[in-house]
């Protein structure tokens, strides 16, 4: 079998394993890490704004929060949360909020290798 088709196969799999998780940290998740932020005043912002439910609005509530978790200095240094907010939440539900997202960024380098690697060889799509 083809390397590139192996790959592509490899490619698409790992897009609906990186959404799936993604789903389920957004629906199953996230309620349960914005009630360790219910005094945090740019949470409840957030959740003000976006607080229809659709799937935009938790991707927005949820991005925000793994900002805390993944720059946690920068937004310590400004104010914006305190180190008992942040520690207070589990290991595991931070991981949940910060893990979808770089099962993404190796995606997009995956999807970034795809391209270079069909243009570099000339492979044309069926």
């Amino acid at each position: 079998m083809d390397l590139f088709l192996v790959y592509s196969v490899a490619l698409a799999v790992w897009l609906i394993f990186s959404a799936g998780v993604v789903i389920f940290a957004e629906y199953k998740k996230l309620d349960e890490v914005e009630s360790y932020f219910s005094e945090n005043e740019r949470v409840r912002d957030n959740k003000r704004f976006w607080g229809r439910n659709q799937w935009i609005d938790r991707q927005y509530r949820m991005l925000l929060i793994s900002e805390f978790f993944s720059d946690s200095k920068h937004y310590l240094e400004a104010g914006v949360v305190t180190e008992a907010e942040l520690a207070s939440v589990p290991l595991a539900l931070k991981r949940w909020m910060v893990w979808p997202y770089y099962l993404l960024y190796i995606l997009a380098v995956g999807t970034a290798i795809w391209t270079f690697w069909r243009w570099w060889c000339d492979i044309p799509l069926p």
